[in-house]
């Protein structure tokens, strides 16, 4: 059953193959509290395990469910925009499958981005080493926050990954979601949204609770430097307008994926020029250089065992 109007929060789960972590996942996300008229949206993205049985076991008599059963594998960043696509609430929180949301989480979320007048809502995560059914019930308490009327520096100034977000729709679908030149989101979506936004809180509690890990894509550290850097050298190349400051900052974080990256390719870094870019740019953020950001994008690009998305085909204004 269905009922689109007046959709407080869409929930938007992308799932491949996580049917070991669903059942907790969903009965915590499945509960939350003080919520209106939530919307759930699973992706799935061609799993081979039962997890798509699995929701559909839970949601059953759930109101306001969209189950998506694609026909290929596309990666992660297509499908959270297929599923942002679909939103009709006046905010996305969207999430991994295999993350636990504490019960009163998006609650405390949207009450605050309520309260400021604010377009995104950001909270911490932990590593808890706990199992998943150990999470289903956790709370957050009372917290502090930060809030920054502008949303970009808020974002380029602080940590906002993992998936800790709340934000509003219009901006998502404005901003066209997750980079689909990237595989993973993390960085991508925070970026994007921050440059049509009104406003980020950063909230200090977990609003992510990660439960023992069975194998993630965090292991590969190449991937991460190489969606991170991917994340801000295409912000910075398709929004060459923006104010000054929020390129230096982009800039700045393109070279420490760069650097980092190199350490780890590299035999001899220190006496690189990734080096010397990454010390300049550590002591004081420089205007984006528009030659050396492409050549660390061909060493990047260059890279192999990278996992990329191969059909970065859907779009938001489908």
């Amino acid at each position: 059953m269905q009922n689109n109007k007046n959709i407080d929060v869409s929930f938007v789960m992308t799932v491949y193959n996580k049917e070991y972590y669903l059942p907790s996942v969903l009965k915590a996300l499945l509960n939350q509290d003080g919520l209106e008229n939530p919307e759930f949206i699973f992706i799935d993205d061609l799993s081979t395990d039962r997890s798509v049985d699995i929701i559909k076991k839970y949601t059953k008599d759930v109101p306001n469910v969209i189950l998506v059963e694609n026909k290929d594998n596309r990666g992660i960043s297509p499908r959270i925009n297929q599923g942002i696509a679909l939103s009709h609430g006046e905010y996305v929180r969207m999430l991994d499958s295999d993350d636990i949301f504490p019960i009163n989480s998006t609650r405390k979320m949207l009450d605050i981005a309520k309260e400021l007048d604010a377009d995104m809502v950001y909270g911490c995560f932990s590593k808890t080493g706990k199992l998943p059914e150990e999470l289903t019930n956790e709370t957050i308490g009372e917290f502090s926050y930060s809030y920054n009327q502008d949303a970009l520096l808020g974002v380029l100034n602080g940590r906002f990954t993992r998936m800790g977000q709340l934000i509003k729709t219009s901006v998502l679908k404005k901003a066209k979601g997750a980079d689909e030149r990237v595989f993973i989101q993390d960085e991508s979506i925070p970026l994007r949204c921050a440059i049509h936004a009104h406003g980020v809180v950063k909230i200090d509690a977990d609003v992510v609770l990660v439960p023992k890990e069975i194998g993630n894509f965090s292991g590969n550290k190449l991937q991460l430097d190489h969606d991170r850097f991917l994340a801000y050298c295409d912000a910075i190349l398709d929004n060459p307008n923006l104010p000054e400051t929020a390129l230096r900052l982009m800039y700045r974080k393109a070279v420490s994926a760069y650097w980092k990256m190199t350490r780890k390719t590299s035999l001899l870094p220190y006496f690189s020029k990734a080096f010397v870019v990454y010390l300049v740019n550590k002591i004081s953020p420089q205007y984006p250089n528009k030659a050396f950001l492409e050549k660390m994008k061909s060493d990047f690009l260059a890279l192999k065992n990278i996992r990329r998305v191969t059909n970065p085909l859907y779009s938001l204004e489908k």
